[in-house]
């Protein structure tokens, strides 16, 4: 009897511990964010000069909240609970146009003489390095990967009109390499189930579109090019498998 008793206690043991050495291990999670991002953008230069001048444009954007969702895999984990991880993360934000700047002229939404959005996506590979601090998790990030700017905007005399039907008017889309910094914890509630909150800031160079719309010379279209950044503060949910 006594030694069945061992044996049973002996199992239930092992399988307590299996069952926490497995919970440990889940190498796989999915999170999923909500985010307030600002969209920052530099003034931009033309690509050509019409008449002898180069068009300037430059926009400010409302800060917006936004999504995210992330896919990842812890590739090494330490002695002392430390762990590297891989992801492949996808955002989105949308923002409305407060104000445009061509040659310098201000343009503002709040005075009804411009109107439109610049909405950006990013697909990027990501690195994180996760310190093991009990239940709290804090990390470090690096990514790298692609980020999309769609912008169309309108100002001035085409208030009022269709998008792209009268000038002036900006529009376009482009693809950029961006480069991600980033810096949160995660608080695991369980073994499955993680809170996180990140700070992430991007930089993305040399994004084009276009701008239609009257200057010496008359009517002309140019090409606008120029860097932006992408602040960003995300809160989420964390599920490890």
């Amino acid at each position: 009897m006594k030694t069945r008793n061992k044996i049973i206690a002996a199992l239930v043991s092992t399988l307590a511990f299996s069952s926490i050495a497995n919970a440990e291990e889940r190498p796989w999670y999915f999170h999923f964010s909500v985010n307030q991002a600002d969209l920052d953008t530099v003034e931009t230069l033309s690509n050509e000069e019409i008449a002898g001048v180069s068009r300037t444009i430059g926009f400010d954007n409302d800060d917006a909240t936004g999504f995210g969702a992330t896919i990842g895999r812890t590739i090494l984990t330490q002695g002392n609970g430390n762990k590297l991880s891989v992801e492949l993360n996808y955002t989105n934000s949308d923002h409305d146009v407060e104000e445009l700047r061509f040659q310098g002229n201000p343009f503002l939404a709040s005075e009804g003489a411009a109107a439109g959005s610049a909405e950006v996506e990013g697909i990027l590979a990501r690195v994180k390095y996760e310190f093991n601090v009990g239940k709290f998790k804090p990390y470090l990030g690096l990514g790298i990967g692609q980020s999309d700017l769609e912008v169309d905007i309108i100002y001035g005399g085409s208030i009022g009109s269709v998008p792209g039907t009268q000038p002036p008017f900006a529009q376009g889309s482009d693809s950029a390499t961006a480069l991600e910094l980033r810096a949160g914890f995660e608080y695991r509630v369980t073994d499955i189930v993680g809170l996180f909150a990140e700070y992430t800031t991007t930089d993305v160079d040399d994004v084009e579109f276009s701008r239609t719309g009257g200057g010496p010379g008359g009517l002309a279209t140019t090409t606008q090019s120029g860097d932006f950044e992408v602040d960003s503060i995300n809160f989420g949910i964390n599920f490890h498998f």
